[in-house]
């Protein structure tokens, strides 16, 4: 029955907004979150587990009313998380992320929201109770707010090797997202006409490293194919402009 009318709410929500040209608001982005949170709970020996990295997509159309503040609106939404976790007794397995991306597929006013349990190196965990009692056993997962705000997750070990001519830097990744373009504020700057002034951006997505191309004039390409995102592998080569750029994931 709860299944039953949540489903009716996102579907009265959706309709709603198209029907009546309502703006998406952040309010309603955070209630989808939980309402993932909470349907997606694993009990262990003695803990609920509730996942800790989200991606919520979203319509070109909401996506642009909300870009200009979207890096705040996404630690907004992680605090979010963290808070209805904790007001539950849930167990997360480290600091919840949210991630909020385009889909050219969504109608405005609608939403999808995917999530995941991630750990604190970044590696995705199998929802399952086998897995997760053994990682009960060995560790202690406290609900802390203020220790999970400082031990947020670290990422995985991988880097971005740069060649412009016979110059070549590596950029070691994290978990901020890393942006490139010819623009000077960029993390990469690239100085080529070819090169848009916000190009790409990679992002950590549910344990590993998504390349976006942010319509960029002249593409993206990842080994000699177009792409609009993704999921990096190791050895990847990235064409942006008339540079190339390496994936590699050190560890």
């Amino acid at each position: 029955m709860e299944r039953l009318e949540a489903f009716a709410s996102r579907l009265i929500e959706g309709w709603s907004a198209r029907l009546f040209g309502a703006k998406l608001q952040p309010v309603q982005i955070a209630k989808r979150v939980i309402r993932a949170m909470e349907a997606h709970q694993t009990i262990s020996l003695s803990k609920t587990f509730v996942p800790n990295s989200y991606v919520v997509s979203l319509s070109p159309s909401d996506f642009a009313e909300f870009d200009q503040y979207r890096r705040s609106l996404e630690q907004d939404l992680s605090e979010a998380v963290l808070g209805a976790a904790r007001d539950r007794n849930y167990t997360l397995l480290a600091y919840p992320t949210v991630e909020i991306e385009r889909d050219e597929d969504l109608p405005p006013g609608d939403m999808r929201v995917s999530c995941a349990l991630v750990d604190a190196s970044g590696d995705e965990v199998a929802p399952d109770a086998k897995t997760l009692g053994a990682v009960e056993s060995g560790h202690t997962m406290v609900l802390d707010r203020e220790k999970l705000l400082r031990e947020k997750p670290r990422a995985p070990k991988a880097a971005i090797t740069v060649r412009e001519g016979d110059d070549r830097r590596d950029i070691v990744l994290g978990s901020e997202p890393l942006a490139i373009g010819r623009d000077p504020q960029n993390d990469i700057t690239l100085d080529d006409r070819r090169v848009s002034r916000k190009h790409a951006e990679i992002r950590l997505r549910l344990g590993r490293y998504t390349l976006y191309d942010l319509q960029s004039t002249n593409g993206t390409y990842v080994n000699g194919r177009r792409v609009a995102e993704v999921v990096l592998s190791d050895g990847d080569r990235l064409s942006i402009g008339g540079v190339e750029l390496q994936f590699r994931a050190t560890e």
